[in-house]
């Protein structure tokens, strides 16, 4: 037998176990860090559903309060068999108000939706139609409009000797079991 010859492992490279062990740790690193920004970018779109919910709710706040703007009287959670300008198909009016111009009462109502595209309850507004910039026209033809959906409550309360209402506005988040609330006064 010939004389036996030694490899010297200082100048060996990486072993198949250590390559192995290498590429495991490298995709549980990437597996980690990709739950995370996962878990970011849902966290994002949480939070920019909640400000584009929070946007809807305050320009609902300002539509009552420019009905209210107009008023003569108004009337919290008024008789729901009274004689309103549009059906109000089983909703339950929260609050009509009196235009000063002596025109039929705008009501808010909330209840079911007139159809299957919007999300739970609606809130409603019965009143004249709206101009190009957003006014109400006095005179025009009375109007059924969904002014916001997904609404979980809409209290309205009238402070003690005050002539201003108060209002609470909620809506769940969709697939969530988070509110998203808004209050103003008017």
């Amino acid at each position: 037998a010939g004389p036996v010859m030694r490899a010297d492992r200082s100048i060996a490279g990486f072993t198949l176990v250590e390559l192995l062990l290498a590429a495991a740790l490298g995709l549980l690193f990437c597996g980690v860090v990709s739950q995370l920004l996962l878990g970011e970018l849902r966290q994002g779109g949480s939070l920019a559903q909640s400000l584009l919910i929070k946007g809807l709710q305050r320009r609902t706040l300002a539509l009552v309060k420019q009905d209210l703007n107009q008023a003569v009287a108004w009337q919290i959670d008024p008789s729901p068999s009274a004689d309103w300008p549009c059906s109000l198909a089983g909703r339950r009016p929260l609050l009509a108000i009196q235009p000063r111009n002596g025109s039929n009462p705008v009501v808010y109502s909330l209840g079911t939706a007139p159809s299957a595209i919007w999300q739970g309850q609606v809130l409603m507004r019965c009143g004249p139609a709206f101009d190009l910039n957003g006014r109400s026209r006095p005179g025009s033809t009375y109007q059924n409009r969904v002014v916001l959906d997904a609404v979980e409550t809409f209290g309205i309360s009238q402070p003690d000797g005050l002539p201003l209402l108060k209002f609470d506005l909620n809506q769940r988040l969709p697939g969530k079991d988070r509110l998203v609330s808004s209050s103003g006064v008017g």
